[in-house]
């Protein structure tokens, strides 16, 4: 199942649910970055693009 299939079958409730959460994680990823515990730089940058994905589902939802 592509990434854009799994978010279609969520409702716009469920998909703040999960942004709220991924920013959480984010938050969480950069200050571990900050001091320098954060072996997986790769994650935030990945944390970053399904948070845009993310949105851009939600305004989807929201046009329509």
């Amino acid at each position: 199942m592509s990434i854009q299939n799994e978010f279609a079958a969520l409702s716009a409730k469920e998909l703040l649910a999960m942004i709220a959460e991924e920013r959480t994680k984010l938050r969480d990823m950069n200050l571990k970055l900050s001091v320098g515990q954060l072996r997986t730089v790769r994650m935030v940058r990945e944390t970053k693009k399904r948070i845009a994905r993310l949105e851009t589902q939600r305004s989807a939802i929201a046009t329509h």
